[in-house]
């Protein structure tokens, strides 16, 4: 039979039992607003009973473990949105920038710079002799040349932004990666046996893992939890934590790997490196998914580097604009002649080489390559009188040597001659050396616009694209017409209406219906992006609200366990208290 001194053992187990409660609680209230705090609660169980000829007597109570209400599963859940909030969050961002640059709404953007750039060749043809019509056609063009290269500076700076917050990114990651796998260490230590836990250490570590996945689409591998998805109990397998990017392990268990950064192999972006292999194109999700497709989409695309499917490159489609205008009023231009006739011009694209086909040479890139047709130069005298309007075959496979000798063998008589400026590469000349001057009178082989003789525009894309300085500083060489002839303004009319013809995207949009429907397109997806991220964030929301009611603290339940404990407490004293009594009047007794 149990002793007295057995029912003093069982009041004070219930006093301890009944203090630590009262400690657990208070200490759920103290942190009842701390970010990633779980509400914990002990485990109180009997503690082993005694036997007796008359059967089992209870020697107590004692705490077990304290256990922490966290759910694994709804934690995971809570992460996954986490996860793609922080990706469209990032997204809509960049993309506001991305509609600032392109903003039409103030009529100063590249639309109405286009559509000023039209009207003023539709107002040379009406005065192609006009000098103030002429230098408007200067004006526009260059305020057009602005709009475009000022809209590629703001994509270059925000492409360089972008790859300064991958950077960024992958830093956090490892001071995140490097915190987390200490932690591991610790929880190891502090889980030495089974009853043993280590609550806080945990809190600490998914606040961790949080913050990770919100930077990058993590895969966390973990045997934190022993037990069920409500109340969950800690155990011996804490610190087996293996968390994956890209597949590679960038925590494992208290190990941490640190990602690096370096050039891309185009050049242009930064990937990310782990242990040497480039892992870039495997992130997708989070705030560096979102920053690292966003820098795809803001630099010219390459074979490796790809935009994300179904997104537009928006450094590429500026490009492709700036390249189609360039070449289509290119092309008119320099098959047209001003108000005066050359003595002598060159070319503003270098050739690689004399001897190669010249489509195949053209080291400035532009995507021009000559074809079958013929190039006509007017021959005049030194007094303007016309000698002879002569007429080039040209083929798409002709050579420069081929070109210049037909072209010296059909001009060379009035004393007009092609050639190459250098040996190895450069730029092609055409020269009068007796006093006869030159124009042009059209060219079906785009051979003079391939070359940049002639041309209205210099450059190849947004980047270079500026007004040719020939036109610039003579407005008299603004190819208005066919001729020197007064009132010809064929080749200004043609230019006009390059704006209502079909020269974009294989030929089914003009040039502004393009650049509309681009800027059509970012506002779509800036619109679609951010009816996403408003869902996401009601999603985010609702589970967090969830992930409150099921871990977080609800001080309405303490105060109801604060008086439970504080009952048992006194209850445990005044049992002691009885005891003493009884063990006092034995002490008597005996004496």
């Amino acid at each position: 039979m149990p002793s007295i001194f057995d029912a003093l053992n069982i009041g004070t187990s219930g006093l301890n039992v009944a203090q630590n409660a009262i400690n657990i609680t208070g200490n759920n209230v103290a942190n009842a607003n701390t970010p990633g705090y779980t509400d914990e609660s002990p485990t109180i169980t009997e503690s082993y009973p005694t036997n007796t000829p008359t059967g089992q007597y209870g020697l107590g109570a004692t705490i077990q473990t304290i256990t922490s209400s966290r759910n694994q599963l709804l934690d995971s859940t809570l992460n996954q949105q986490l996860n793609s909030q922080a990706y469209y969050q990032t997204l809509n961002d960049n993309l506001s920038q991305i509609q600032n640059i392109f903003n039409e709404t103030k009529g100063t953007g590249l639309a109405t710079a286009l559509n000023n750039f039209f009207s003023s060749w539709q107002t040379l043809s009406s005065s192609p002799d006009l000098a103030t019509a002429r230098g408007q056609v200067i004006q526009s063009g260059q305020t057009l040349v602005q709009a475009i290269q000022s809209s590629y500076s703001s994509l270059q700076q925000l492409n360089s932004n972008l790859n300064s917050q991958v950077v960024s990114n992958i830093n956090q990651i490892n001071t995140l990666t490097k915190n987390i796998a200490n932690i591991n260490d610790e929880i190891k230590l502090a889980s030495l046996s089974p009853s043993q836990s280590a609550n806080t250490l945990i809190d600490q570590r998914n606040q961790l893992v949080q913050q990770l996945q919100k930077i990058a689409n993590v895969t966390v591998l973990s045997n934190t939890y022993s037990s069920g998805s409500q109340g969950q109990s800690i155990g011996a397998n804490q610190n087996e934590m293996t968390i994956l990017l890209g597949g590679m392990p960038i925590v494992s268990g208290i190990n941490s790997t640190n990602l690096t950064t370096q050039a891309s192999s185009s050049g242009k972006n930064v990937d990310v490196v782990f242990n040497g292999q480039a892992i870039t194109n495997k992130i997708t999700g989070g705030s560096l998914g979102a920053v690292i497709q966003l820098a795809n989409q803001t630099s010219p695309s390459n074979s490796s580097n790809p935009s994300a499917p179904n997104t537009i490159n928006y450094m590429d489609t500026l490009n492709t604009l700036a390249n189609s205008i360039i070449n289509q009023v290119n092309i008119l231009h320099s098959g047209g002649s001003g108000l005066s006739a050359y003595t002598q011009t060159q070319g503003t694209y270098a050739l690689t080489s004399a001897s190669n086909p010249v489509s195949q040479s053209e080291q400035a890139g532009v995507n021009l390559p000559i074809k079958d047709g013929t190039l006509s130069v007017n021959v005049y005298d030194s007094n303007n009188n016309l000698v002879n309007t002569v007429s080039i075959a040209i083929g798409s496979n002709d050579s420069f040597s081929t070109i210049s000798q037909k072209f010296n063998n059909a001009l060379g008589q009035y004393g007009i001659s092609m050639s190459l400026s250098g040996i190895s590469q450069g730029n092609v000349q055409i020269t009068s050396n007796n006093g006869n001057q030159f124009s042009f009178a059209g060219d079906t082989s785009n051979f003079l616009a391939s070359v940049g003789i002639n041309t209205f525009f210099r450059g190849t894309n947004a980047s270079n694209i500026g007004v040719n300085s020939v036109v610039a500083n003579d407005q008299s060489k603004i190819a208005a017409g066919e001729s020197l002839s007064p009132g010809d303004n064929s080749n200004a009319l043609a230019i006009a209406n390059l704006q209502t013809q079909n020269v974009m995207d294989s030929n089914t949009q003009t040039i502004n219906q393009y650049y509309e429907s681009f800027v059509g397109q970012i506002g779509s997806l800036a619109q679609s992006n951010q009816n996403i991220l408003n869902s996401q964030n009601s999603m985010v929301s609702q589970t967090q609200s969830l992930v409150q009611s099921q871990e977080g603290v609800s001080l309405d339940q303490e105060a109801a366990n604060l008086i439970k404990y504080q009952m048992a407490y006194q209850a445990s004293a005044q049992f002691i208290s009885i005891v003493n009594q009884m063990t006092q009047s034995l002490i008597n007794m005996v004496q």
